[in-house]
């Protein structure tokens, strides 16, 4: 009994303490009800958020590592939270062995969500997507089948959907992209010639669309076009260069003019001289091919993600203009 009486004393001691700390614990909620509800208020609204936003089913990114090493994992991350946050849902990558087969792909796919919102393939895995799409017909697949002819991918039905790269606005671009950087390296027009080595998707039609921009933003501008880096000439008097997808030969001249590279390849990777990118990677592309197969949109067409660069010879404040530029259209 001596200790309980002896509690029962101190807590009969205390009693007077712990009124006061009521009390002014009540004081400075009552002077300072306003901000504590708007607190209250944004704290609730987070946590429902939270909660909505892991409930949601995820979209899926098929990803092999050989890709993740040439991309970059940290920019995939970047991705991911970018995409996570616009879509309002998760956004996770499958990731798979190199030259994994279809059946092992699809079983990955599996094991990282029974029903998600939809799965993203790169071109490359079309046999893969084809298989999930046979076995989970329900659950939208886009195949981001980049610059390939549609003959060489599966038959799109609203549920398998096929999506190209735009290459009209990716090559309008480049040519704004390729006039912009054309004046602010010479105000001489006999020195604003931009060359563009083509590859076999690069026909008339997207010539014309390339010269329309560049002449748009520089009518003094000249383009001229070459299947190989032995097709170009002398490289005085020209303002900038762009590679399709080809252009290896070209790099190892090791010249310093402005490029304006068709890659999804690590920027760290790139020449000191890249003034912008154009990536049509999955990755790039997640949010509007995410947005378009869930809605049942069977093919379209995704314009890449221009990445502007300010850093060796494009480091002259030309990039502000360039991310002006990419937001246009044909």
């Amino acid at each position: 009994m001596k200790p309980i009486l002896k509690l029962i004393i101190k807590l009969t001691a205390l009693k007077p303490i712990l009124k006061l700390i009521s009390a002014r614990i009540l004081a400075f909620i009552l002077k300072h009800k306003k901000p504590l509800a708007v607190s209250a208020g944004i704290f609730i609204a987070l946590a429902i958020g939270a909660l909505v936003f892991n409930s949601r089913p995820p979209v899926l990114v098929v990803t092999d590592v050989l890709f993740i090493e040439l991309y970059g994992k940290e920019r995939i991350r970047r991705q991911q939270f970018a995409s996570s946050f616009a879509l309002f849902r998760n956004v996770k990558p499958v990731i798979t062995a190199d030259g994994a087969s279809p059946d092992i792909i699809v079983a990955a796919i599996s094991g990282a969500a029974r029903r998600p919102y939809c799965v993203l393939f790169p071109g490359y895995l079309a046999s893969a997507a084809e298989l999930y799409h046979r076995e989970f017909p329900e659950i939208p697949a886009a195949l981001l089948g980049g610059f390939s002819a549609s003959y060489d991918l599966p038959k799109p039905d609203g549920v398998l959907c096929i999506y190209s790269t735009d290459i009209n606005t990716d090559m309008y671009r480049a040519g704004l992209f390729a006039g912009a950087i054309g004046l602010k390296k010479s105000s001489e027009e006999a020195k604003r010639t931009c060359f563009l080595l083509q590859d076999f998707y690069i026909q008339a039609a997207e010539r014309d669309v390339f010269s329309r921009g560049l002449r748009e933003i520089d009518s003094g501008a000249v383009a001229r076009f070459a299947n190989s880096a032995s097709d170009i000439p002398a490289l005085e008097g020209i303002s900038c260069v762009v590679l399709t997808r080809s252009g290896s030969d070209y790099l190892d001249k090791n010249a310093k003019i402005p490029l304006i590279l068709f890659t999804w390849l690590d920027p760290f990777m790139l020449p000191p001289e890249t003034a912008a990118a154009f990536d049509d990677s999955t990755w790039a592309l997640v949010v509007q091919a995410a947005r378009m197969a869930a809605g049942g949109q069977a093919e379209g067409k995704i314009s890449s993600k221009p990445l502007v660069f300010s850093r060796g010879t494009a480091d002259n404040g030309i990039d502000r203009i360039l991310r002006q530029l990419a937001k246009k259209t044909p």
